[in-house]
Protein backbone atom coordinates (compact mmCIF):
# COMPACT_ATOMS: atom_id res chain seq x y z
CA UNK A 1 0.00 0.00 0.00
CA UNK A 2 1.45 3.16 -1.18
CA UNK A 3 1.46 6.17 1.99
CA UNK A 4 2.33 9.99 1.15
CA UNK A 5 4.83 12.00 3.53
CA UNK A 6 2.49 14.86 3.06
CA UNK A 7 -1.07 12.97 2.63
CA UNK A 8 -2.62 12.28 6.42
CA UNK A 9 -6.27 11.08 7.33
CA UNK A 10 -7.19 14.79 8.29
CA UNK A 11 -6.88 15.95 5.02
CA UNK A 12 -10.32 16.44 2.87
CA UNK A 13 -8.53 14.84 -0.07
CA UNK A 14 -7.33 11.78 1.80
CA UNK A 15 -9.97 9.33 0.84
CA UNK A 16 -9.80 10.15 -2.73
CA UNK A 17 -6.10 10.10 -3.00
CA UNK A 18 -5.47 7.17 -1.18
CA UNK A 19 -7.83 5.25 -3.05
CA UNK A 20 -6.34 6.35 -7.04
CA UNK A 21 -2.78 5.79 -5.71
CA UNK A 22 -3.62 2.16 -4.40
CA UNK A 23 -5.44 1.03 -7.93
CA UNK A 24 -2.87 -0.38 -10.10
CA UNK A 25 -2.78 -0.42 -13.93
CA UNK A 26 -2.71 -3.68 -15.96
CA UNK A 27 1.05 -3.34 -16.25
CA UNK A 28 1.07 -3.47 -11.83
CA UNK A 29 2.30 0.18 -11.67
CA UNK A 30 0.20 2.49 -9.22
CA UNK A 31 -2.62 5.05 -11.24
CA UNK A 32 -0.96 7.92 -8.92
CA UNK A 33 2.26 8.24 -8.72
CA UNK A 34 4.28 11.12 -6.65
CA UNK A 35 6.76 13.71 -8.23
CA UNK A 36 10.51 12.75 -7.54
CA UNK A 37 12.35 15.75 -5.57
CA UNK A 38 15.87 16.43 -4.36
CA UNK A 39 15.76 19.97 -3.19
CA UNK A 40 15.16 21.48 0.08
CA UNK A 41 14.49 24.91 1.29
CA UNK A 42 17.33 26.02 3.50
CA UNK A 43 17.19 24.99 7.20
CA UNK A 44 14.86 22.85 6.66
CA UNK A 45 16.64 19.79 4.55
CA UNK A 46 15.31 15.73 4.51
CA UNK A 47 17.57 14.75 7.59
CA UNK A 48 18.16 10.74 8.46
CA UNK A 49 20.93 10.66 11.13
CA UNK A 50 22.16 7.87 13.47
CA UNK A 51 24.55 7.94 16.19
CA UNK A 52 25.96 5.29 19.03
CA UNK A 53 25.66 7.18 22.31
CA UNK A 54 28.41 7.25 24.68
CA UNK A 55 28.26 7.35 28.38
CA UNK A 56 26.81 10.69 29.67
CA UNK A 57 26.08 12.24 26.39
CA UNK A 58 22.94 14.22 26.13
CA UNK A 59 24.51 16.62 23.23
CA UNK A 60 24.38 15.53 19.67
CA UNK A 61 25.63 17.24 16.71
CA UNK A 62 24.41 17.08 13.35
CA UNK A 63 25.57 17.75 10.28
CA UNK A 64 23.04 20.19 9.10
CA UNK A 65 21.49 23.25 9.67
CA UNK A 66 18.46 22.87 11.31
CA UNK A 67 15.13 25.02 12.17
CA UNK A 68 12.04 22.70 13.19
CA UNK A 69 8.52 23.88 13.45
CA UNK A 70 5.07 22.46 13.49
CA UNK A 71 4.83 21.73 10.25
CA UNK A 72 8.51 20.06 10.16
CA UNK A 73 9.63 18.97 13.05
CA UNK A 74 12.39 16.32 14.61
CA UNK A 75 12.22 13.43 15.42
CA UNK A 76 14.59 11.60 18.09
CA UNK A 77 14.43 7.59 18.19
CA UNK A 78 16.50 6.10 20.88
CA UNK A 79 16.81 2.22 19.72
CA UNK A 80 13.70 2.82 17.99
CA UNK A 81 11.44 4.06 20.78
CA UNK A 82 10.68 7.93 20.16
CA UNK A 83 11.81 9.92 22.84
CA UNK A 84 11.57 14.18 23.22
CA UNK A 85 14.48 16.48 23.32
CA UNK A 86 15.34 18.95 25.45
CA UNK A 87 16.95 22.10 23.14
CA UNK A 88 17.70 22.79 19.52
CA UNK A 89 20.39 25.35 18.66
CA UNK A 90 23.03 26.28 15.83
CA UNK A 91 26.62 24.67 16.63
CA UNK A 92 28.93 27.04 18.95
CA UNK A 93 32.18 26.43 16.42
CA UNK A 94 30.47 25.72 12.76
CA UNK A 95 27.35 27.57 12.16
CA UNK A 96 26.52 24.85 9.43
CA UNK A 97 25.73 22.40 11.97
CA UNK A 98 22.74 21.87 14.80
CA UNK A 99 23.29 20.60 18.63
CA UNK A 100 20.10 18.63 19.98
CA UNK A 101 19.97 18.10 23.64
CA UNK A 102 18.25 15.48 25.36
CA UNK A 103 16.81 15.30 28.51
CA UNK A 104 18.75 12.05 29.63
CA UNK A 105 21.88 10.70 28.00
CA UNK A 106 21.06 7.18 26.62
CA UNK A 107 22.70 4.38 27.62
CA UNK A 108 26.49 3.44 26.14
CA UNK A 109 26.53 2.08 22.26
CA UNK A 110 22.67 2.66 22.10
CA UNK A 111 21.43 4.15 18.75
CA UNK A 112 20.48 7.35 18.47
CA UNK A 113 18.45 8.36 15.54
CA UNK A 114 17.28 12.07 14.04
CA UNK A 115 14.93 12.39 11.36
CA UNK A 116 12.93 15.29 9.81
CA UNK A 117 11.52 15.04 6.61
CA UNK A 118 12.12 18.50 5.56
CA UNK A 119 10.72 21.06 3.24
CA UNK A 120 11.01 20.79 -0.70
CA UNK A 121 11.94 23.79 -2.48
CA UNK A 122 9.10 24.45 -4.87
CA UNK A 123 8.46 26.74 -7.80
CA UNK A 124 5.51 29.15 -8.26
CA UNK A 125 3.17 26.45 -9.43
CA UNK A 126 3.88 24.32 -5.87
CA UNK A 127 6.45 21.80 -7.66
CA UNK A 128 9.43 20.35 -6.72
CA UNK A 129 12.31 22.62 -7.82
CA UNK A 130 14.95 20.04 -10.06
CA UNK A 131 17.93 20.16 -8.28
CA UNK A 132 21.24 19.92 -9.45
CA UNK A 133 21.40 15.99 -9.98
CA UNK A 134 25.25 15.71 -10.48
CA UNK A 135 26.22 14.58 -6.68
CA UNK A 136 22.85 12.11 -7.00
CA UNK A 137 24.05 8.42 -6.61
CA UNK A 138 22.31 5.88 -4.96
CA UNK A 139 23.53 4.80 -1.49
CA UNK A 140 26.13 2.04 -2.02
CA UNK A 141 28.54 0.83 0.26
CA UNK A 142 31.62 -1.40 -1.26
CA UNK A 143 31.33 -5.44 0.91
CA UNK A 144 34.05 -5.63 3.34
CA UNK A 145 34.25 -9.70 1.86
CA UNK A 146 33.60 -8.55 -1.69
CA UNK A 147 36.42 -9.55 -3.28
CA UNK A 148 34.88 -13.52 -2.19
CA UNK A 149 31.39 -12.29 -2.61
CA UNK A 150 29.33 -15.49 -3.41
CA UNK A 151 25.88 -15.60 -4.44
CA UNK A 152 23.70 -18.32 -6.17
CA UNK A 153 19.76 -17.32 -7.24
CA UNK A 154 18.82 -21.08 -7.48
CA UNK A 155 19.98 -22.60 -4.45
CA UNK A 156 17.80 -22.11 -0.70
CA UNK A 157 21.27 -22.73 0.79
CA UNK A 158 23.47 -19.43 -0.29
CA UNK A 159 20.31 -17.27 0.31
CA UNK A 160 21.77 -13.51 1.58
CA UNK A 161 19.32 -10.97 3.61
CA UNK A 162 19.12 -7.51 3.92
CA UNK A 163 17.16 -6.11 6.48
CA UNK A 164 15.97 -2.15 7.00
CA UNK A 165 13.49 -0.19 9.10
CA UNK A 166 12.34 -4.03 10.49
CA UNK A 167 11.39 -5.63 7.29
CA UNK A 168 13.31 -7.90 4.77
CA UNK A 169 14.13 -6.13 1.14
CA UNK A 170 14.07 -7.95 -2.22
CA UNK A 171 17.41 -8.53 -4.17
CA UNK A 172 17.12 -7.63 -7.78
CA UNK A 173 18.98 -10.00 -10.17
CA UNK A 174 21.04 -7.51 -12.81
CA UNK A 175 22.51 -10.09 -15.71
CA UNK A 176 26.24 -10.42 -15.34
CA UNK A 177 26.37 -8.66 -18.91
CA UNK A 178 24.96 -5.78 -17.82
CA UNK A 179 27.71 -5.04 -15.19
CA UNK A 180 30.15 -5.43 -17.70
CA UNK A 181 28.78 -2.78 -20.14
CA UNK A 182 26.87 -0.28 -18.48
CA UNK A 183 27.56 1.89 -15.05
CA UNK A 184 26.38 0.83 -11.66
CA UNK A 185 24.46 4.07 -11.24
CA UNK A 186 22.89 3.86 -14.33
CA UNK A 187 21.75 -0.29 -13.62
CA UNK A 188 20.54 1.01 -10.05
CA UNK A 189 18.32 3.75 -11.62
CA UNK A 190 17.12 1.30 -14.29
CA UNK A 191 16.08 -1.85 -11.55
CA UNK A 192 16.08 0.54 -8.07
CA UNK A 193 14.85 3.56 -10.12
CA UNK A 194 12.12 4.90 -7.18
CA UNK A 195 11.50 1.68 -5.03
CA UNK A 196 11.53 1.52 -1.32
CA UNK A 197 11.99 -2.09 -1.15
CA UNK A 198 14.67 -3.31 -3.37
CA UNK A 199 18.12 -4.02 -3.09
CA UNK A 200 21.09 -5.08 -5.66
CA UNK A 201 24.85 -5.87 -5.50
CA UNK A 202 27.18 -6.50 -8.47
CA UNK A 203 29.49 -9.40 -8.98
CA UNK A 204 33.12 -10.23 -7.18
CA UNK A 205 35.37 -8.89 -7.24
CA UNK A 206 34.83 -5.74 -5.68
CA UNK A 207 31.35 -6.13 -5.18
CA UNK A 208 29.14 -3.65 -3.82
CA UNK A 209 25.89 -3.06 -2.37
CA UNK A 210 23.48 -0.42 -3.88
CA UNK A 211 20.20 0.74 -1.76
CA UNK A 212 17.27 2.60 -2.42
CA UNK A 213 17.20 6.66 -1.76
CA UNK A 214 14.55 5.85 1.43
CA UNK A 215 17.77 4.21 2.76
CA UNK A 216 20.08 6.80 2.42
CA UNK A 217 22.17 6.98 6.03
CA UNK A 218 19.37 4.49 7.24
CA UNK A 219 21.31 1.31 9.11
CA UNK A 220 20.63 -1.27 7.73
CA UNK A 221 21.49 -5.34 8.28
CA UNK A 222 22.99 -7.47 5.54
CA UNK A 223 23.76 -11.21 5.40
CA UNK A 224 25.99 -12.87 2.69
CA UNK A 225 28.31 -15.68 1.68
CA UNK A 226 31.77 -15.33 1.27
CA UNK A 227 33.83 -18.20 -0.48
CA UNK A 228 36.88 -18.36 1.14
CA UNK A 229 39.66 -20.87 0.34
CA UNK A 230 36.85 -23.60 -1.22
CA UNK A 231 34.53 -23.23 1.97
CA UNK A 232 31.41 -20.70 2.28
CA UNK A 233 30.95 -18.52 5.41
CA UNK A 234 28.38 -16.09 6.55
CA UNK A 235 29.74 -12.30 6.81
CA UNK A 236 28.44 -9.15 7.13
CA UNK A 237 26.73 -7.32 9.69
CA UNK A 238 25.18 -3.69 10.69
CA UNK A 239 26.28 -0.43 8.45
CA UNK A 240 24.97 2.84 7.06
CA UNK A 241 25.79 4.57 4.01
CA UNK A 242 25.44 7.86 3.04
CA UNK A 243 25.29 9.55 -0.16
CA UNK A 244 25.56 13.38 -0.88
CA UNK A 245 22.18 13.44 -2.79
CA UNK A 246 19.67 10.94 -3.76
CA UNK A 247 16.00 11.51 -5.60
CA UNK A 248 13.17 10.89 -3.58
CA UNK A 249 9.10 9.88 -4.35
CA UNK A 250 7.37 9.54 -0.56
CA UNK A 251 5.50 12.88 -1.62
CA UNK A 252 1.95 13.74 -3.50
CA UNK A 253 2.18 17.38 -3.41
CA UNK A 254 -1.71 18.03 -3.23
CA UNK A 255 -1.23 21.80 -3.79
CA UNK A 256 0.94 21.88 -6.32
CA UNK A 257 -0.88 23.11 -9.47
CA UNK A 258 -1.73 19.89 -12.36
CA UNK A 259 -0.67 21.26 -16.27
CA UNK A 260 -2.89 19.66 -18.86
CA UNK A 261 -0.16 17.19 -20.26
CA UNK A 262 -0.17 15.47 -16.78
CA UNK A 263 -3.85 15.71 -16.75
CA UNK A 264 -4.24 13.80 -19.73
CA UNK A 265 -1.50 11.15 -19.47
CA UNK A 266 -3.53 10.05 -16.39
CA UNK A 267 -6.63 9.64 -17.94
CA UNK A 268 -4.92 7.88 -20.54
CA UNK A 269 -3.58 5.31 -18.33
CA UNK A 270 -6.76 5.06 -16.99
CA UNK A 271 -8.07 5.03 -20.54
CA UNK A 272 -6.05 1.94 -21.48
CA UNK A 273 -6.83 0.16 -18.39
CA UNK A 274 -10.58 0.45 -19.01
CA UNK A 275 -9.84 -1.00 -22.45
CA UNK A 276 -7.89 -3.98 -20.80
CA UNK A 277 -10.28 -4.59 -18.00
CA UNK A 278 -13.42 -4.23 -20.32
CA UNK A 279 -12.84 -5.22 -23.01
CA UNK A 280 -11.42 -8.25 -25.06
CA UNK A 281 -9.12 -5.53 -27.30
CA UNK A 282 -6.18 -3.70 -26.80
CA UNK A 283 -6.65 0.16 -26.49
CA UNK A 284 -6.23 2.33 -29.56
CA UNK A 285 -2.99 3.95 -29.38
CA UNK A 286 -1.16 6.40 -31.63
CA UNK A 287 0.23 3.05 -33.21
CA UNK A 288 -2.44 1.12 -35.10
CA UNK A 289 -0.81 -2.39 -35.92
CA UNK A 290 -3.88 -5.06 -36.21
CA UNK A 291 -3.87 -8.84 -37.78
CA UNK A 292 -6.88 -10.37 -39.07
CA UNK A 293 -7.64 -13.84 -40.03
CA UNK A 294 -10.41 -13.48 -42.92
CA UNK A 295 -13.51 -15.81 -43.47
CA UNK A 296 -15.12 -17.01 -46.67
CA UNK A 297 -15.83 -14.02 -49.02
CA UNK A 298 -14.78 -11.71 -46.27
CA UNK A 299 -14.43 -7.69 -47.90
CA UNK A 300 -15.23 -5.83 -44.69
CA UNK A 301 -12.80 -5.02 -41.58
CA UNK A 302 -13.54 -3.37 -38.57
CA UNK A 303 -10.39 -2.06 -36.57
CA UNK A 304 -9.86 -1.44 -33.24
CA UNK A 305 -7.37 1.29 -33.47
CA UNK A 306 -8.28 4.43 -36.05
CA UNK A 307 -6.30 5.82 -39.25
CA UNK A 308 -6.96 9.45 -41.07
CA UNK A 309 -8.98 7.95 -43.64
CA UNK A 310 -8.54 9.36 -47.35
CA UNK A 311 -5.09 10.25 -46.77
CA UNK A 312 -3.41 6.76 -48.10
CA UNK A 313 -1.38 6.88 -44.85
CA UNK A 314 -2.72 2.72 -44.06
CA UNK A 315 -0.31 -0.12 -44.86
CA UNK A 316 -2.25 -3.34 -45.57
CA UNK A 317 -1.10 -6.68 -46.29
CA UNK A 318 -2.57 -10.14 -47.18
CA UNK A 319 -0.48 -12.96 -46.79
CA UNK A 320 2.67 -10.58 -45.85
CA UNK A 321 2.41 -9.06 -49.44
CA UNK A 322 0.92 -5.19 -49.87
CA UNK A 323 -2.26 -4.20 -51.40
CA UNK A 324 -2.58 -1.84 -53.74
CA UNK A 325 -4.53 0.74 -52.41
CA UNK A 326 -6.78 0.63 -55.66
CA UNK A 327 -7.89 -2.72 -54.03
CA UNK A 328 -9.83 -1.51 -50.95
CA UNK A 329 -11.58 1.60 -49.76
CA UNK A 330 -10.30 3.33 -46.19
CA UNK A 331 -14.30 3.16 -45.45
CA UNK A 332 -13.84 5.60 -42.79
CA UNK A 333 -11.66 6.23 -39.98
CA UNK A 334 -11.74 2.85 -38.05
CA UNK A 335 -13.31 0.23 -41.60
CA UNK A 336 -11.27 -0.86 -44.52
CA UNK A 337 -13.74 -2.39 -47.45
CA UNK A 338 -11.90 -4.36 -49.86
CA UNK A 339 -13.21 -4.78 -53.39
CA UNK A 340 -13.03 -8.71 -53.92
CA UNK A 341 -13.98 -10.80 -51.08
CA UNK A 342 -10.95 -12.87 -49.49
CA UNK A 343 -10.21 -16.43 -49.26
CA UNK A 344 -10.89 -18.17 -45.83
CA UNK A 345 -7.39 -18.06 -43.90
CA UNK A 346 -5.91 -15.21 -44.82
CA UNK A 347 -3.63 -13.11 -42.81
CA UNK A 348 -4.36 -9.47 -43.27
CA UNK A 349 -2.08 -7.01 -41.79
CA UNK A 350 -3.06 -3.17 -41.15
CA UNK A 351 -0.36 -0.53 -39.99
CA UNK A 352 -0.44 2.96 -39.57
CA UNK A 353 2.06 4.91 -36.60
CA UNK A 354 0.75 8.06 -36.10
CA UNK A 355 3.78 10.76 -35.56
CA UNK A 356 1.74 14.43 -35.69
CA UNK A 357 -1.31 15.04 -34.79
CA UNK A 358 -4.45 15.71 -37.30
CA UNK A 359 -6.11 18.28 -34.87
CA UNK A 360 -3.49 20.04 -32.88
CA UNK A 361 -0.70 22.21 -33.81
CA UNK A 362 1.49 21.44 -31.21
CA UNK A 363 1.34 17.97 -31.25
CA UNK A 364 4.17 15.84 -32.58
CA UNK A 365 6.06 19.24 -33.84
CA UNK A 366 8.47 21.57 -32.38
CA UNK A 367 6.47 24.81 -30.67
CA UNK A 368 7.09 27.19 -28.12
CA UNK A 369 4.83 29.47 -26.08
CA UNK A 370 6.03 33.01 -25.54
CA UNK A 371 5.95 34.28 -22.04
CA UNK A 372 4.73 37.93 -21.94
CA UNK A 373 5.59 39.16 -18.32
CA UNK A 374 9.14 37.92 -19.00
CA UNK A 375 10.12 37.39 -22.46
CA UNK A 376 10.91 34.15 -22.09
CA UNK A 377 10.33 31.43 -25.06
CA UNK A 378 9.56 28.08 -23.50
CA UNK A 379 9.23 24.65 -25.78
CA UNK A 380 6.83 22.71 -25.62
CA UNK A 381 8.33 19.42 -26.23
CA UNK A 382 5.53 17.94 -28.26
CA UNK A 383 8.17 16.45 -30.77
CA UNK A 384 8.16 12.72 -31.59
CA UNK A 385 11.74 12.31 -33.04
CA UNK A 386 15.67 13.18 -32.01
CA UNK A 387 17.23 12.03 -28.98
CA UNK A 388 14.35 12.92 -26.53
CA UNK A 389 10.44 12.32 -27.76
CA UNK A 390 8.37 13.69 -26.03
CA UNK A 391 6.76 12.52 -22.83
CA UNK A 392 2.93 13.81 -23.32
CA UNK A 393 2.64 13.76 -27.23
CA UNK A 394 2.09 10.23 -26.99
CA UNK A 395 -0.72 9.86 -25.12
CA UNK A 396 -2.54 13.23 -26.66
CA UNK A 397 -1.91 11.20 -30.00
CA UNK A 398 -3.50 7.77 -28.99
CA UNK A 399 -6.37 9.77 -27.14
CA UNK A 400 -7.28 12.65 -30.12
CA UNK A 401 -9.44 10.38 -31.72
CA UNK A 402 -11.98 9.12 -29.24
CA UNK A 403 -15.32 10.32 -29.63
CA UNK A 404 -19.21 10.83 -28.35
CA UNK A 405 -21.82 8.94 -29.68
CA UNK A 406 -22.75 12.68 -31.56
CA UNK A 407 -18.98 12.71 -32.81
CA UNK A 408 -17.55 15.19 -30.64
CA UNK A 409 -14.17 14.31 -29.51
CA UNK A 410 -13.22 13.60 -25.82
CA UNK A 411 -10.27 15.81 -26.01
CA UNK A 412 -10.81 19.76 -26.80
CA UNK A 413 -7.89 21.83 -27.65
CA UNK A 414 -7.42 25.58 -27.31
CA UNK A 415 -7.74 28.56 -30.15
CA UNK A 416 -4.74 30.50 -30.23
CA UNK A 417 -4.81 33.65 -32.27
CA UNK A 418 -2.15 35.56 -30.90
CA UNK A 419 1.38 34.63 -31.61
CA UNK A 420 5.14 36.00 -31.38
CA UNK A 421 7.75 34.71 -33.80
CA UNK A 422 5.65 31.94 -34.17
CA UNK A 423 5.07 31.47 -30.43
CA UNK A 424 1.46 31.30 -28.52
CA UNK A 425 1.73 34.08 -26.22
CA UNK A 426 0.65 33.38 -22.64
CA UNK A 427 1.04 35.11 -19.24
CA UNK A 428 3.51 34.30 -15.84
CA UNK A 429 0.66 31.60 -15.48
CA UNK A 430 0.48 30.58 -18.78
CA UNK A 431 -2.62 31.43 -19.60
CA UNK A 432 -3.41 31.91 -23.48
CA UNK A 433 -3.40 35.58 -24.33
CA UNK A 434 -5.84 36.82 -27.18
CA UNK A 435 -5.64 39.37 -30.08
CA UNK A 436 -8.08 41.19 -32.17
CA UNK A 437 -6.85 38.57 -34.94
CA UNK A 438 -9.61 36.29 -36.64
CA UNK A 439 -7.57 33.42 -37.81
CA UNK A 440 -6.99 30.75 -34.97
CA UNK A 441 -4.75 27.94 -34.35
CA UNK A 442 -6.26 24.37 -32.74
CA UNK A 443 -3.11 23.66 -29.75
CA UNK A 444 -3.15 21.67 -26.80
CA UNK A 445 -1.05 23.76 -24.64
CA UNK A 446 0.64 21.12 -22.69
CA UNK A 447 1.53 22.98 -20.15
CA UNK A 448 -1.45 25.14 -19.73
CA UNK A 449 -2.48 25.02 -16.06
CA UNK A 450 -6.28 23.38 -14.77
CA UNK A 451 -8.46 25.09 -13.08
CA UNK A 452 -10.83 22.82 -10.25
CA UNK A 453 -13.65 23.92 -12.59
CA UNK A 454 -11.62 22.77 -15.76
CA UNK A 455 -10.43 19.45 -14.15
CA UNK A 456 -13.94 18.45 -13.29
CA UNK A 457 -15.68 19.50 -16.32
CA UNK A 458 -12.93 16.89 -18.16
CA UNK A 459 -13.20 14.02 -15.62
CA UNK A 460 -17.03 14.04 -16.06
CA UNK A 461 -16.71 14.06 -19.92
CA UNK A 462 -14.77 11.30 -19.50
CA UNK A 463 -17.00 9.64 -17.19
CA UNK A 464 -20.05 10.04 -19.32
CA UNK A 465 -17.38 8.67 -22.66
CA UNK A 466 -16.90 5.54 -20.40
CA UNK A 467 -20.33 5.24 -19.79
CA UNK A 468 -21.43 5.11 -23.66
CA UNK A 469 -17.97 2.76 -24.59
CA UNK A 470 -18.03 0.39 -22.15
CA UNK A 471 -21.48 -0.27 -21.23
Amino acid sequence: MISWADVNEKDWFFNEVMEASNYLMADGEPFIQGIAYGSFESNAPYLHEEYKGSTGQKVFTLASKLTPGADNPLFVYIDGTQTLFKEIRPNQTDPNKTDVELYYAPSANSVVAFSSFGKPALDRFGKPIPPNSSSFAYPNKRLDNGDTYFYNPFSRQFNEYLYAYGRSLKRMDVPEEEWKSTPAQELAKKYIGLKQDVYMVSPAPGATIYLPYNLNGVQVRFIYNSYENGALFMRGGYFSVKSPGVWRNDRFFPNAYINRAEAFLLIDRLRRSFYQRFTDSQPPTQRLDESHTAYEGQRVFRLNGTYPAGKKLLAVKVDGKVVNSSDYQEFDDHTVLFNMPLEAGKNVHFLYVKETSTRFEDVGREKYMYNSNTGEKIALNGGMTGSKPSWWAPSVLSMEDERFGNGDYLVEGIAINNFADGAAVVNHMYEVSSSNAEEKEKWFMPYSLLTRAQAVSFLNRFRKWSLERFK
